[in-house]
């Protein structure tokens, strides 16, 4: 009996061993380093560690610092990026453990400061046209479609626009039913990233943006910038925290000052054709968790971030209900006096009149320019050296000086266009 026991664990075991030869041998690292290209974060991670287990120093620590992050498991990221950086040599990956370390750090600091932001809604929309979806009451502005399908910003009136370029943000102005040209958007310019998706809040003064500069969290990220009337040019931009930015890529924050809404779009959490878009409620005078978890940064689930039992869907209801535009009124509108007010040129009875409305147009146009013009010379007067400045001084007096005179000249030919009509 015993010796028939004896027979069965030996068989038991022959098996078990055939079947552990016959079976293929996972490369950890391989499998890890698939799955962390195809953005299988919390599966890749595993098969990273077993790899790491089995040789410390092994090239899987790199993509195990990026699946950690991407997990918002920062601490975790830094330590395998500071354990792969002793067996580098090549200057190349030097400068690459360089940059992605600056990047964890970002990340790390953000995660610490993450905003108690409420989210009272999300949804997917297609990459192609994701901000058609923002439902921006009326007094916010309107984010339209140029005629190559990229978005751009329109105030309430429709007389001002901003544009992306690609590579910085140009603005223009539209005077008695005429747009002016495009004009570079004096401190947010760059020759090396992106800058997309402008929004300008109502106050006419607070600017977001989209850029994938260097160093940030990943991808694009979102900044706010404001305008100086002292130097007639926005300050430098600052990076928005989390949860709004991540290791994807978040923009187009956009907010409805009727509703005390904002909105922005984020790949994280979506299929790879999609956006995810939040609906948050804004509060200019932010507060932070004081225990961020990576449930709340990452935004598993929004109704974690709620304050009130519920939901929020009447506002929902009430942002979907109310109206997305008004419409403007193009024609011009040229005043003559309180009684009086001309909506076509061929309404100027005096053919002297109608040549000084078309000089006040073109001195308009040159005050614009000029205006542009001497802004930018007093942005690069405040960063300008001692000895550049003097030339600089000198420059900017002759240009307001010009100015007056076309002020003055402009100012002129609307009285003189006024009074032969009268």
């Amino acid at each position: 009996m015993k010796k028939n026991i004896h027979f069965i664990f030996f068989f038991i075991f022959l098996a078990t061993f055939l079947q552990a030869q016959a079976a293929p041998r996972v490369d950890n690292k391989a499998e890890g380093k698939r799955l962390c290209q195809l953005g299988k974060y919390s599966e890749a991670k595993p098969f990273l560690e077993k790899a790491v287990k089995q040789n410390p120093r092994s090239g899987a620590l790199w993509y195990l610092a990026i699946v950690n992050q991407h997990l918002y498991d920062f601490d975790g990221a830094v330590e395998a990026l500071e354990n792969y950086m002793p067996a580098l040599s090549s200057d190349e990956w030097l400068t690459r453990a360089d940059s992605l370390m600056t990047i964890l750090q970002i990340g790390q600091r953000a995660y610490d400061h993450c905003q108690d932001v409420v989210i009272i809604d999300s949804l997917l929309a297609s990459k192609e046209d994701f901000f058609t979806c923002y439902r921006l009451g009326a007094e916010s502005g309107r984010i339209q479609r140029d005629n190559e399908g990229n978005p751009y910003f329109e105030n309430l009136a429709a007389d001002y626009q901003i544009f992306s370029t690609g590579s910085s943000l140009e603005d223009r102005h539209r005077f008695q039913g005429q747009w002016d040209e495009r004009h570079p958007i004096d401190g947010v310019g760059s020759e090396r990233f992106s800058i997309i998706h402008p929004f300008l809040r109502s106050d006419g003064v607070t600017l977001y943006f989209a850029s994938d500069s260097i160093p940030g969290m990943g991808g694009y990220d979102i900044y706010r910038t404001t305008f100086s009337p002292d130097v007639n040019a926005y300050y430098d931009p600052e990076r928005l925290g989390m949860p709004f930015n991540s290791p994807y890529d978040d923009y187009m924050m956009a907010i409805d000052e009727t509703h005390g809404v904002g909105w922005w779009a984020t790949n994280r959490n979506a299929p790879a054709d999609s956006v995810t878009i939040y609906l948050f409620l804004v509060d200019d005078d932010p507060v932070y968790l004081d225990e961020p978890t990576p449930s709340r940064a990452r935004i598993d689930n929004i109704a974690e971030t709620w304050r009130e039992e519920g939901g929020y869907a009447s506002l929902i209801s009430e942002i979907n209900e109310a109206p997305q535009e008004i419409v403007e009124d193009h024609r011009l509108h040229i005043i003559i006096n309180d009684d009086k007010v001309y909506t076509s040129e061929d309404q100027f009875r005096n053919s002297d009149a109608l040549k000084a409305y078309h000089q006040s147009i073109a001195w308009e146009k040159d005050i614009q320019e000029q205006e542009a013009a001497l802004a930018s010379m007093r942005s690069e007067y405040a960063k300008a050296s001692a000895a550049r400045r003097k030339a600089l001084g000198q420059r900017i007096l002759r240009a307001e000086d010009s100015l007056f005179t076309l002020y003055k000249q402009q100012r002129e030919a609307v009285l003189r266009y006024r009074r032969l009509e009268q």
